[in-house]
């Protein structure tokens, strides 16, 4: 079935590791030329690969590595010597180190997530205005000036993507980099025998920021590195990766790090949908949540406290009453004081009587508390489903206190109604906690995750250079490592992985990560066209959604994001999605806990789906071009490399929705189908959405038709 698999269809439809006709080899440019004379010379080793010139399909040029002769798995293609490297440590212990000690707001890590990159930043400028004279002068000399990332793109050209919470995001991140230049240049200011006063210039400072966003290495290193020569890797859906070797005698030689077998792969054995051996996994958690801050005053919690004041008042206000009591004409001495008894054995039984009820109506109140403090502590308000179980649930217990108030409802009914709704809350919470772990593979938090999210959107930023350096400091802190280990392996290696191979004349690609196009753009500038890992973010406003006040009250009480976001992939069905779309459907004591996560009732589920299919139907018609218009656009030769890389990120979210689309179609067919009587094997068989990628999707629709199965053949 891999042969079939989503990344198989796209590195075909590329011709990924396969020969590039529009290649060319020229001779590489005299200054790099010369640098990798001079790295050779101190050990830097190249395999099988050359400096070369591409194109995209409108014929853009783009420099890249090609392969001069068939590359095998497990081949090393670059070894660079560990002095050769570029790290942090030598921007410290360098000339500019009492700098840093005077400024450790700026340049250490207990004030500033990005410490390194500013240590970086001002020792490559430093180093620069040194010119021949500097160690790393080739290195940085060789850095090109024509590159840059979102961050740089003009306000035209970011409209261009077609994505606002990106472009927001952007130009935040422009400005975070203007107040962070700003506060460097008021430093270096101060330092006038290490800085020129032409160095520290924004021109200069921009074109160093990029290349320490786009180019320097630091997963798995030490410290933020920049690697010489491997800077001309372009990125791809490969699995080219990064490695470290060691020498016979060095002590930390293990066996794992001894060098796997080259060997040469047959045909079926080239890389499967599942390998990322040596890329390390890069997740796009870009933030754009907006929470709502007004308030909501259709609903209120009932409230005991004001209850128990209301009623003890409106007793004995009544209870008052019944001391107005006289001894009537021609009445008995006798008999009057036998009234007043029978009275004060009345009062007496009226007190009891209504401190049994308060008490019961309070232990009633305080079930429900209790089951709501459950519900807060164990189920994520903000996750995207639960808030309309818990609506439902807070409507409930709501509704049974009122009812047992009222008269309308008996003390044990009510009593086993709360209790009821707790262990639904509890079954619904192990629902919830499988659904996140087996289909989500996400992990279970020991805290409320919900409580944890909120949090983080207290932290404030410092808007200007004021705010950065006049934070106190505690001059009893060590705020830099007394020791800064040099690293312990003796090579950094470039190297395919164990199903990763190149044919002569293909271009030979690093993977970067597993990386959205969103991601890639605001750290490379880049787009690619079939990513596999690339996904589209679909924001779904839905309180037009919610059925009752407590839901509502609860979003609003709590602040909760104004949109339901769900990343909609080329690899997977978005089951997450579909079980949003049920539970608008969902109602209690109508449907099963069980059909919440999984398929059990046929007829809610195809309800979700089309639901489902109406939002992803609405949201492609908001594109301002068509699929087909964007195709045709990346050929035109107009374009320049922001625009053409903008037309890849809008063609390749509108392909992703087209293809979620689809899969939901299929999946209604299928459903109606079995609804008709068809056995499912009969029912899943291809169908007109399927296209030419049947196999394809029926393994990426592989698990959703499991449950689809399942659903059949449970007893009505």
């Amino acid at each position: 079935m891999k042969r079939h698999s989503i990344g198989k269809r796209f590195r075909k439809m590329k011709g990924l590791r396969k020969v590039d006709p529009n290649a060319v080899i020229p001779e590489a440019p005299k200054q790099l030329q010369d640098y990798i004379d001079i790295l050779t010379a101190q050990g830097l080793q190249i395999n099988k690969v050359k400096y070369a010139i591409f194109q995209t399909k409108n014929g853009l040029k783009y420099p890249g590595l090609i392969a001069s002769e068939k590359i095998l798995s497990n081949e090393t293609l670059v070894s660079v010597p560990k002095d050769l490297l570029l790290t942090t440590r030598h921007a410290f212990e360098s000339p500019l180190k009492q700098m840093f000690l005077d400024h450790p707001q700026y340049f250490s890590n207990q004030f500033y997530s990005s410490w390194e990159d500013h240590l970086l930043l001002a020792f490559i400028l430093y180093e620069y205005q040194r010119g021949p004279q500097s160690q790393w002068h080739l290195l940085i000399s060789n850095l090109p000036r024509d590159i840059d990332y979102l961050v740089f793109w003009s306000h035209e050209e970011q409209d261009l993507l077609d994505d606002q919470q990106l472009v927001k995001l952007a130009r935040k991140q422009y400005q975070e980099f203007l107040v962070e230049f700003e506060t460097l240049k008021c430093i270096t200011d101060k330092y006038p025998n290490l800085f020129a006063p032409e160095t520290v210039t924004l021109e200069n400072a921009r074109w160093v920021y990029t290349h320490l966003v786009t180019r320097c290495f630091g997963k798995y290193l030490a410290y933020v590195t920049m690697v010489p020569f491997c800077e001309l890797f372009n990125h791809e859906c490969t699995d080219v990766f990064y490695d470290f070797e060691y020498n016979d005698d060095n002590p930390h030689k293990s066996e794992e790090s001894e060098q796997t077998q080259v060997k040469e792969l047959k045909e079926d054995e080239e890389l499967s949908v599942t390998s990322s051996e040596g890329s390390y996994h890069s997740d796009d958690e870009i933030s754009d949540s907006e929470y709502i801050t007004d308030t909501f005053d259709q609903f209120t919690e009932f409230d005991f406290d004001q209850f128990s004041q209301v009623s003890t008042n409106n007793f004995y206000e009544e209870f008052g009453k019944t001391f107005d009591i006289k001894q009537q004409e021609n009445e008995e001495e006798d008999e009057f004081n036998k009234r007043i008894k029978e009275l004060q054995e009345k009062q007496i039984k009226m007190r009891k009587d209504f401190n049994i009820k308060l008490n019961l109506q309070r232990e009633i109140f305080l079930l429900s508390r209790d089951c709501k403090s459950f519900i807060f502590q164990n189920i994520d308000y903000g996750d995207n489903y639960s808030i309309f179980f818990i609506g439902q649930m807070f409507n409930k217990l709501e509704k049974s206190i009122q009812e047992y108030i009222n008269g309308d409802k008996a003390y044990f009914m009510a009593r086993e109604d709360i209790k009821r709704i707790q262990l639904s809350c509890n079954t619904y919470k192990n629902n919830l906690y499988a659904f996140q772990k087996d289909v989500m593979k996400k992990p279970i938090y020991q805290t409320s995750y919900f409580q944890q999210k909120r949090s983080k959107t207290q932290n404030s930023t410092l808007d200007n250079v004021q705010q950065i350096l006049s934070q106190p400091l505690d001059y009893d802190c060590e705020y830099y490592k007394t020791v800064w280990d040099k690293d312990k392996f003796d090579r950094f290696v470039m190297k395919t992985a164990s199903k990763d191979q190149f044919e002569k004349g293909a271009q030979v690609y690093f993977c970067y990560g597993r990386l959205s196009n969103r991601m890639m753009l605001m750290r490379y500038g880049m787009t690619l066209e079939y990513n596999k890992y690339d996904h589209a973010h679909l924001r779904i406003e839905y309180l037009k959604y919610i059925q009752n006040n407590e839901a509502i009250w609860l979003v609003h009480k709590y602040q909760l994001s104004k949109y339901k976001r769900f990343k909609l992939k080329h690899t997977t069905f978005p089951i997450d999605f579909i079980v949003f779309c049920k539970s608008i459907y969902w109602t209690f004591n109508v449907n099963s806990l069980d059909s919440f996560f999984k398929i059990q009732d046929l007829q809610l589920e195809r309800k979700a789906l089309q639901l489902a299919l109406e939002i992803l139907v609405e949201e492609i018609s908001k594109f301002s071009d068509k699929l087909e218009e964007n195709e045709k656009l990346l050929y035109d030769k107009k374009l320049g490399y922001h625009e053409y890389f903008a037309v890849i990120y809008r063609l390749e979210r509108q392909r992703i929705y087209h293809h979620n689309i689809n899969l939901i179609k299929i999946c209604i067919v299928v459903i109606d189908r079995m609804l008709d009587g068809i056995p499912f094997e009969q029912a899943t068989v291809k169908t007109q959405f399927d296209f030419d990628y049947c196999e394809t999707n029926r393994i990426i629709l592989a698990k959703y038709f499991e449950q689809m199965r399942y659903a059949l053949y449970l007893p009505k």
